[in-house]
């Protein structure tokens, strides 16, 4: 009579605290990798960066432009460049570019046009490799990937969360991608 006893306790609280024994997932919600397609129809390098929902539930992200420098919901690019017969690396130029949030609409409505990836789903985004990297320099460019989630405040997480709409938070990087320049394309 112990054993089915022992038994029933076991069911409850396997029923009561659902994955309790189960392995805990201490993956980020996106995953980034980028690659190069150097015979890309458009004559120059495309830069293919892949954003994939590793989070186990749906997820809302803008449609990410590729910037200059990072800003809430963009894509942008981390960049150590040394050129041909260089003995250090160049240093990266600040771009200008200013992100001022004030004057857009609330999160939850521009979450409406935001794309939705499914768990598991990747997105592959393509931009010139030329938006990103002066790709007529001769050199080594060693370049990751940035994906900053698509608020920079707690508050907008905070509205999306109360909507039921769950979106990335923080910031997500690629694995260090390399590049060897060795002539100006024509």
């Amino acid at each position: 009579m112990r054993a089915p006893r022992t038994l029933l306790l076991i069911s409850l609280l396997f029923m009561l605290v659902p994955g309790a024994w189960a392995k805990q997932n201490n993956k980020p919600d996106l995953k980034l990798m980028a690659t190069l397609d150097e015979a890309a129809p458009e004559d120059q390098p495309i830069l293919v960066i892949h954003i994939i929902n590793q989070s186990g539930h749906t997820l809302h992200i803008p449609e990410p432009p590729l910037l200059c420098k990072p800003a809430p919901g963009a894509l942008s690019l981390q960049v150590k460049f040394a050129s041909e017969g260089a003995s250090r690396q160049q240093e990266p130029v600040d771009c200008g570019l200013e992100v001022d949030p004030s004057g857009l609409p609330d999160i939850r409505e521009r979450a409406k046009q935001w794309l939705v990836l499914k768990a598991g789903q990747d997105y592959q985004v393509r931009r010139p490799l030329a938006m990103g990297v002066d790709a007529n320099a001769p050199g080594t460019y060693e370049i990751r990937v940035i994906y900053d989630g698509p608020s920079a405040n707690s508050e907008d997480m905070q509205k999306l969360r109360a909507a039921g709409i769950a979106a990335p938070e923080g910031r997500f990087q690629s694995e260090k991608l390399t590049y060897k320049m060795n002539k100006p394309r024509e």
